[in-house]
């Protein structure tokens, strides 16, 4: 019985969704300062801090191990159409939305190719 190596999954993709956390703060403090007009400042918060938390949830359940099935890269997906559904409130986080979205497309799909490659290079 052999034991499964670790996955580089949660290297590259935490990393993208640590980042985005912080940068979601710093949006919310910038949101203070703009004021957005569509919803109240408190409301903005709450819908942030929901954000936060999807993306803080994915980061933890990321896979471990190769190959192996976990609802992190699930939540990363709805975290990232979450933030651009953010931006019809402040426009601002479009751009975050692509930006981090592509850096977790590219995450992702490089932490499972060099899971797939050492797993071939083992066998």
């Amino acid at each position: 019985m052999s034991v499964q190596a670790k996955s580089k999954l949660p290297m590259l993709c935490g990393t993208v969704i640590v980042s985005e956390v912080l940068v979601l703060y710093f949006a919310g403090l910038t949101g203070y300062g703009l004021r957005p007009d569509l919803v109240p400042y408190g409301v903005f918060v709450g819908l942030l801090t929901f954000t936060a938390l999807v993306l803080i949830a994915a980061a933890a359940l990321l896979p471990r191990r190769r190959f192996e099935q976990r609802p992190g890269i699930l939540l990363g997906w709805i975290g990232q159409g979450l933030i651009l559904g953010l931006g019809i409130i402040m426009p601002a986080l479009i751009i975050i939305a692509v930006i981090f979205g592509s850096m977790w497309a590219l995450g992702a799909y490089w932490g499972r190719r060099i899971d797939r490659e050492s797993a071939e290079r083992e066998a």
